[in-house]
């Protein structure tokens, strides 16, 4: 994946986060993920809330389209802006701190929900057969024949539970690099704040005047001549 992006953003990358490939293919796997799990999971709701719900359907057949939207619209956006900074600032890694563990916390009750209540419990085989038909009376009910539709609506859950799942484990995953990422990144603002700091009591200047009024560094010259730079004292 490295190699698909130029030499000047790779640098920049890697500057700073030597594992940012692998921050960037998880949230390109999760996006990925989200896509098929928000259509079986409205397939699946539409297809429940015509057939046994009210018009309006039950609330808890929604709950699993608000992880799966978040994941869907955050992980493209992170990998742009993670790409392309704006304004060429990195993004603050809380901001993967708190959607990855919304995405987690919502994910984990929808789970609960869709493999609870999922149709696939309700399946059964046929109990009695008559010599031509399968008659459709209380011992066959739920068996295929005479109710395909929860065998439909339960395939599809079934598909969709096991990308949440994924989605769920990746999330976490990701939950955890930027809580990494977070403690990294207070610790540099915190050395950052202590230099200037001392800088401040040292010279009682701004760190930008004390970068400022610096001498500049000095460079021996390339033909390896004693050279004395103006300023220098030199000693008999």
């Amino acid at each position: 994946m490295r190699s698909l992006f130029p030499a000047e953003t790779r640098r920049r990358l890697q500057e700073e986060n030597p594992k940012w490939y692998i921050k960037a293919i998880l949230q390109a796997i999760c996006a990925f993920l989200a896509f098929p799990a928000l259509i079986l999971f409205a397939d699946a709701t539409a297809l429940t809330n015509k057939y046994f719900s009210s018009p309006h359907g039950d609330w808890t057949d929604w709950m699993p389209l608000f992880p799966v939207l978040i994941s869907l619209i955050y992980n493209p956006l992170a990998l742009a802006l993670l790409i392309f900074p704006y304004g060429h600032k990195p993004t603050h890694p809380g901001w993967d701190v708190g959607v990855y563990l919304l995405i987690w916390a919502l994910g984990i009750p929808s789970i609960v929900f869709c493999v609870g209540w999922g149709w696939f419990w309700w399946w059964q085989p046929v109990l009695v057969k008559s010599h031509h038909y399968i008659p459709c009376n209380q011992w066959n009910y739920w068996s295929e024949p005479c109710n395909p539709v929860i065998y439909t609506a339960g395939k599809i859950q079934i598909a969709a539970n096991v990308f949440l799942a994924l989605l769920i484990i990746l999330s976490f995953t990701l939950f955890v690099l930027g809580c990494i990422a977070t403690h990294k990144h207070r610790r540099a603002a915190r050395r950052s704040r202590i230099a200037a700091r001392n800088i401040q009591l040292q010279y009682h200047r701004s760190p930008e005047e004390h970068a400022a009024q610096e001498p500049p560094a000095y460079t021996p010259p390339s033909d390896g001549s004693n050279v004395v730079m103006p300023g220098a004292v030199k000693y008999s």
